[in-house]
C-alpha cells in the first residue's frame, strides 16, 4: 500500500503579505510614472509638430499672397516687351533694315508671350490658393466664347498637323459663368490636346446639355495618353508625368489644376480619362443651376477649323 504524504499549506505572514503588497504598489506606480511620461512626451512631440504646421502654413501664405499680389509688377514689363516687339515685327514705322533683326524681334515676341503664359498660370494659382480668385459671372453665349477660343488655338494646331474639330448643337442655352475663366479652362484643355497630339492627329470640342440640364464640356483628342495611374498626380500643380515630357513639351504642368480650380469655384467639376498611346478625353460638367434657357440659334458645324 503507498501512503501520499500531503504537504500542508503554510499561510505567509504578515510581513510577507505587507511585502506583496507594497511590490505590486511599487510597480503600478512606475507604470503610472512611465504612462505619464509617454503622455508628455506625446504632447511636446504633438506641439513642436503643432508649431512646425503653423509657421509652414504663414510661410505658403506669405508666398501666395506675394505672387497673388505681383500680377501688376510681372505682367507690366512683359506687356511693353510683348507689345512693342510686334510694333517692330508688324514695321508700323517703316522697314527694320538688316533683315536677321526680323528673325530676333520674331523671337524676342513669341519668347515674351511664352513667359507671360507660365507667369499667368504661377499668378493664377498664387491667387486660387490665397483664396483671392472671384468669379465675374454672367449670361455667357457658349457659341461665341468657342469660337474665339478656336481662334487662339487654329494657328498652332495647323503649325502640329492637327485637326481641330467641333460638334456642337445650334440651340444651345446660356451659361451662366464667368467669361473669362471660361474661355481660359477650354484654351488651357484645347492647347494642351493639341500639344500632345502629333501630326496628322485629332482633337475635338463637343459641348451639350444632358437629361439632368447640366453643361457638359468634352475635348478629346488622339494623342500620347496617360497610363491610368498618372491620371491623379497631373491634376497635382508643377507635375508632368514623365520627365522626358518636361524637356520634350513646354509648359508648367498648371494647365490641369487651374482648370480643375475654376470648374469647382463653378460649382463644376473636371474628369479625365486616357488611354496610353491612344489619347485622353478632358470632360466639365458645370451644374445645372447655371444652364438658362431660351437660347439663341446659331450654327457652328462640324469643321477642321485647323485651316
Amino acid at each position: 500500500m503507498i501512503s501520499v504524504r500531503h504537504r500542508r499549506w503554510k499561510r505567509p505572514t504578515p510581513l510577507e503579505r505587507y511585502g506583496d503588497q507594497l511590490g505590486r504598489i511599487v510597480e503600478r506606480h512606475r507604470a503610472e510614472a512611465a504612462l505619464l511620461a509617454a503622455r508628455q512626451e506625446a504632447e511636446r512631440a504633438a506641439a513642436v509638430a503643432e508649431n512646425a504646421m503653423r509657421e509652414a502654413q504663414a510661410a505658403n501664405k506669405a508666398k501666395t499672397e506675394f505672387l497673388a499680389n505681383m500680377s501688376h509688377e510681372l505682367r507690366s514689363p512683359l506687356n511693353a516687351v510683348i507689345g512693342f516687339s510686334k510694333v517692330m515685327m508688324d514695321e508700323l514705322f517703316g522697314p527694320l533694315g538688316e533683315p536677321k533683326y526680323e528673325g530676333y524681334v520674331r523671337d524676342i515676341h513669341e519668347s515674351g508671350r511664352h513667359l507671360l503664359r507660365l507667369i499667368n498660370d504661377i499668378l493664377d494659382l498664387a491667387k486660387i490658393e490665397a483664396g483671392k480668385i472671384q468669379l465675374d459671372e454672367q449670361l455667357t453665349d457658349v457659341i461665341e466664347t468657342v469660337r474665339f477660343c478656336l481662334k487662339i488655338i487654329s494657328d498652332g494646331a495647323e503649325a502640329a498637323g492637327v485637326k481641330l474639330l467641333v460638334n456642337i448643337p445650334p440651340d444651345l442655352p446660356m451659361l451662366y459663368a464667368d467669361e473669362q475663366r471660361l474661355k481660359q479652362i477650354l484654351i488651357n484643355l484645347l492647347s494642351n490636346a493639341v500639344k500632345f497630339t502629333e501630326a496628322n492627329g485629332e482633337v475635338r470640342l463637343s459641348i451639350s446639355v444632358n437629361e439632368q440640364g447640366r453643361f457638359v464640356f468634352e475635348v478629346s483628342d488622339t494623342g500620347i495618353g496617360m497610363a491610368e495611374e498618372d491620371l491623379a498626380r497631373v491634376m497635382e500643380p508643377f507635375i508632368q508625368v514623365d520627365g522626358s515630357l518636361s524637356r520634350k513639351y513646354e509648359g508648367t504642368g498648371l494647365g490641369l489644376p487651374i482648370t480643375r480650380s475654376f470648374m469647382e469655384l463653378h460649382g463644376g467639376k473636371l474628369e479625365l480619362k486616357s488611354r496610353l498611346g491612344v489619347g485622353t478625353t478632358a470632360t466639365m460638367i458645370f451644374p445645372a443651376c447655371r444652364t438658362h434657357r431660351p437660347s439663341v440659334p446659331h450654327i457652328l458645324q462640324d469643321e477642321n477649323h485647323a485651316g
